[in-house]
């Protein structure tokens, strides 16, 4: 009869023993998730102030040339040096003439511009060609008509010809849809001197809104695309964007020449990668590049990354889309965490970590972020523009859309590899590589 006491004390023991180690479990799961929570907000502490370096870079940089001042350095014929103007031309649409137009009235001393139109026959771009050439006579132009197939990539098979029948070292490669200024050459130039630097590019931005599509066009080139492209800038990160780009051919002949990198779709990320690893530097033209296309509307599905020159919402949805699955077949470990470099997904991630921290209520912190963030993207988009900018209410509701279409637009480029470009269907291999289907 007296062992039952000491059957109940041990009870109670393993029961106090179990208590304890449950209360140890729960503080070194409290230890375990703070500190996780806490390195978080570090994350995001360091993510905000991306904002700060685009903002100050930005305001800095951008714009920081005056025309006359640029056009000084560069007056006499013997001092400036040439330049070749490639021009990849795709289709045609009311803005090609206007487009064009104004890489005829450039004012510098020495340039030749080559015309690659890449349908064959008396097509409508050609018609276009020869309207400019006969009211611009006195500009040397060359027409270089039809497409090589030496890989994958249409834009290299467009222009393969012109770049080797180029006749200077200095190379300016220039989209269709790009609406040039009259010194905008001049400032590319005035950049390139330096032995070591091999290629001058330009930030994307566009021209001015006539409709809702344009306005979100420009507001993911002037905000969320810029902020990651100036910073990249900043941190000395291979960023440079081939819609617009000056490069010295002698450096790009050292590193395969151009014809090397027509088995990658992103031809542009794998040229400034390698020229990068061979040891030139790149410069950020003060002047963006401004992206002009023709007809932009809510209904017409016409990309220009697919094939011509146009925007659409659809068209606009599709390129996001399918510069993030390029993203994730280049570099799939950072695509992994892209969408928390977003304004929701990192917003989120805050709110929970320092509720977890701070009690601070999730929904305050978002209200708080989301306005904060917004602020510091239409200070940058102002920055850019140089001008004015949209109403407020047509950037703010375009901003939203953009935002909200990160996540989806996350799963449906990792999602496949297939992807349409320029008219073709192609798989993206992981490494960037791709393999036309049709």
């Amino acid at each position: 009869m007296r062992e039952i006491p000491a059957l109940e004390t041990m009870e109670e023991g393993a029961s106090l023993g179990e208590n304890g180690a449950g209360e140890l479990h729960l503080e070194l799961w409290y230890l375990l998730t703070s500190a996780a929570a806490l390195l978080l907000v570090c994350f995001y502490a360091v993510y905000m102030s991306v904002h700060l370096l685009a903002l100050s870079y930005a305001w800095r940089w951008l714009h920081s040339k005056t025309a006359e001042l640029t056009q000084q350095k560069l007056t006499g014929v013997e001092f400036a040096p040439g330049v070749s103007i490639i021009k990849p031309i795709i289709g045609c649409d009311p803005h090609l003439k206007t487009n064009l137009e104004s890489f005829f009235q450039l004012k510098y001393p020495k340039y030749e511009i080559l015309m690659c139109v890449a349908e064959m026959g008396e097509v409508p771009s050609l018609q276009v060609v020869h309207d400019l050439l006969s009211q611009y006579p006195h500009v040397p132009v060359r027409i270089l008509q039809g497409e090589a197939s030496i890989g994958v990539n249409p834009k290299i098979n467009n222009m393969i010809a012109a770049y080797r029948a180029a006749q200077y070292n200095l190379i300016w490669i220039s989209d269709i849809s790009i609406l040039t200024t009259p010194h905008t050459l001049s400032e590319l130039v005035s950049h390139i001197s330096p032995n070591h630097i091999a290629l001058v590019h330009q930030l994307p931005f566009t021209t001015g809104v006539k409709s809702f599509a344009d306005c979100l066009d420009k507001v993911y080139f002037g905000t969320q695309h810029s902020r990651v492209y100036l910073v990249a800038n900043v941190l000395g990160q291979n960023c440079a964007n081939g819609m617009s780009w000056l490069l010295k051919r002698s450096c790009l002949e050292e590193v395969g020449g151009l014809a090397a990198f027509s088995e990658y779709l992103a031809e542009d990320f794998f040229i400034g990668k390698a020229l990068w690893s061979g040891g030139w530097r790149f410069v950020l033209s003060t002047l963006p590049a401004f992206q002009n296309p023709s007809h932009r509307s809510l209904t017409s599905y016409q990309s220009r990354i697919i094939r011509s020159p146009s925007l659409s919402l659809s068209s606009f949805i599709y390129r996001i889309f399918l510069w993030g699955r390029l993203r994730a077949t280049m570099m799939p470990w950072p695509g992994l965490v892209e969408p928390f470099t977003e304004c929701f997904g990192l917003g989120l991630l805050g709110a929970l970590c320092l509720h977890r921290l701070l009690h601070i209520h999730p929904l305050l912190f978002l209200l708080v972020h989301t306005s904060v963030w917004f602020t510091f993207d239409l200070v940058l988009l102002k920055l850019i523009e140089n001008g004015p900018l949209p109403q407020l209410w047509q950037v703010g509701v375009a901003w939203c859309l953009r935002e909200l279409w990160t996540f989806p637009l996350f799963m449906g480029g990792v999602w496949s590899r297939e992807i349409l470009w320029k008219g073709g269907r192609f798989r993206l291999k992981f490494g960037g590589k791709a393999v036309k289907l049709d």
